[in-house]
């Protein structure tokens, strides 16, 4: 019961919060998109995605290591990433025959995790040859924190066209999504910002982004942060089941070209040590592109991380997962020890194997 109470106060703290912001950048996002739309004509088609029960996820092949050096924390108690809290939803059957990414017994092996872990978690798997979502258990809207550092990067690739990065910004994108540096990604936001006319036509053009991959329900946020967070976007309410799409358009190339989707899945391949728990701890006998997320909430820490395993193969799969710790005590330690027992149970129960290869909605750019 109180595991019960927690997570209504919660549900209702998230409820306040999205009405307040609802009213400074939800319209305001409303009213760029439509701008969007005008000015580039209507949006394209979404993937029409079967919500089922499963989990899974892949990694594309790498460019050359990047080369600037990573740097050691410089403190136990992590910033926050660049981010809310939910309860375990026991799964409906685990059809993992109709999308073939999941162990039959699936679902109740996810179940019996469910009820080991000391807070709820929610995990999303999508695959990249094939259509439909699986999720299982929290499916809430929880803060996206630094993983939305991807699509940041991926929206100023796509803005920049054929003339790429340049140099600095090549540096910037190292940082952070190798190291998931704050003032990195906000460099590159601000370049993204001054091709699209400021914060708002930024915004709603990764949330085009977001629309493509078959997401039309998250709003990119733009009100100004909170005390503890650092950018507009990382507030973005984004729940697994939503955020999976995005790294499954990613995997599958249907948001960059070939050469600019291997740059941004090698360096999601190339993640530091010390932030390499979860997906980046577990062996799935294929590379993992992934990246982190974490940030403090209301109730203690969230923390979560989404990828891709065995990239650029009709094999891969595309995963998210978010863990809600409970409060106290080391809050970030025991979300990230969520995140990785999740990831090590996805391990025994996801099935790498050869698809169809399936079609990007609005095909390849």
């Amino acid at each position: 019961m109180a595991q019960e109470e927690r997570r209504q106060e919660r549900a209702e703290g998230r409820r306040r919060i999205r009405r307040q912001r609802a009213v400074v950048g939800g319209a305001l996002v409303l009213v760029a998109i439509g701008a969007i739309a005008v000015a580039t004509g209507a949006f394209s088609t979404t993937h029409i995605t079967k919500i089922v029960r499963v989990v899974v996820t892949t990694p594309l092949p790498s460019l050359a290591p990047s080369t600037t050096a990573a740097k050691a924390p410089t403190s136990s108690l992590p910033a926050a990433s660049a981010g809310s809290n939910g309860s375990f939803t026991p799964p409906a059957s685990a059809s993992s025959a109709s999308t073939g990414v999941l162990r039959r017994g699936a679902g109740s092996s996810f179940a019996a995790l469910a009820r080991r872990l000391p807070g709820p978690i929610g995990v999303a798997v999508a695959p990249l040859g094939g259509d439909g979502v699986v999720v299982l258990g929290d499916d809430e809207p929880a803060h996206g924190w630094s993983t939305t550092k991807v699509p940041v990067l991926v929206a100023l690739l796509r803005a920049r066209g054929t003339s790429g990065l340049t140099s600095t910004e090549q540096q910037w994108a190292q940082l952070a999504i190798t190291e998931s540096d704050n003032q990195s990604i906000l460099d590159l936001f601000g370049d993204l910002e001054s091709l699209k006319g400021g914060l708002l036509g930024a915004s709603a053009y990764i949330q085009e982004l977001l629309h493509e991959s078959g997401d039309d329900r998250t709003v990119v946020a733009t009100a100004p942060p909170p005390a503890g967070a650092v950018t507009t976007f990382g507030q973005t309410e984004w729940p697994p089941s939503e955020a999976v799409k995005f790294f499954q358009a990613l995997g599958r190339g249907c948001l960059l070209p070939r050469s600019q989707t291997r740059y941004v899945l090698n360096l999601m391949e190339h993640i530091i040590p010390s932030e390499s728990w979860g997906l980046g701890s577990s062996s799935f006998g294929a590379p993992v592109a992934f990246k982190g997320g974490w940030g403090p909430e209301l109730d203690g820490y969230l923390v979560r991380q989404s990828g891709v395993i065995d990239p650029g193969s009709s094999r891969g799969v595309a995963v998210s997962i978010v863990a809600h710790p409970p409060a106290g005590g080391d809050s970030f330690g025991t979300g990230t020890e969520m995140i990785t027992e999740t990831a090590q149970w996805l391990e025994r129960e996801v099935v790498l194997s050869s698809r169809h290869e399936a079609s990007c909605a609005n095909g390849a750019p």
